[in-house]
Parts: structure tokens; sequence; C-alpha cells
């Protein structure tokens, strides 16, 4: 009889990519329909007014005194506030 042939063990076998883990669900409300017209008429407002991304985004993130507060965050909540907003813009637009 032979002996038996005795191999090293079975190197491991690659592991196959774990599925992909995606973030939670945020637990923070969603904006309605209106919310997102609102958002994007006072988007559409202002890239008319300057143009460019730059001043875009410092008019519609920094506070201003005439709205007392952001004219983003005021244009979204209703709309007398995207109204308020798009009066300043319009009034920008004459001084300028």
């Amino acid at each position: 009889m032979s002996r038996p042939i005795f191999l090293d063990p079975p190197a491991a076998s690659p592991r196959r990519p774990r599925a992909m883990k995606f973030a939670k669900r945020s637990t923070c409300a969603r904006p309605t329909p209106e919310q997102s017209r609102r958002q994007s008429d006072v988007i559409r407002s202002a890239w008319r007014h300057f143009g460019e991304p730059g001043p875009v985004i410092a008019f519609l993130n920094t506070p201003h005194d005439t709205l007392d507060g952001q004219p983003l965050h005021i244009a979204i909540e209703s709309d007398a506030g995207l109204k308020r907003v798009e009066t300043l813009l319009n009034q920008l637009t004459l001084t300028t």
C-alpha cells in the first residue's frame, strides 16, 4: 500500500465582498412639494439676478437685515416669504 499524501490545508477561499451598507434613513422631515417648489423658484430668481453660483449661494445663505433671516429659509417657509425675497432681489436689481 502506498502512503497517503498530505497536502497543505486548502487556503481560505477568497471572501466575497460584503454587501454595501446604506446609511439609515434620515430622521428629519422631508420638504413638502410646496416647499420644494418655492426653493426652486427662489434659486431660479437669484440665479437670474446674479448669474454666477458664488453670489447666488452667498445671497441665499447669508442672513439679510431686511428679511430678518436667511433668504432661502424665508422663501421656503411660505409664499409670502418667497414674495419678500423676490421683491428684495428686484430692489437690488434697481439699485445696481
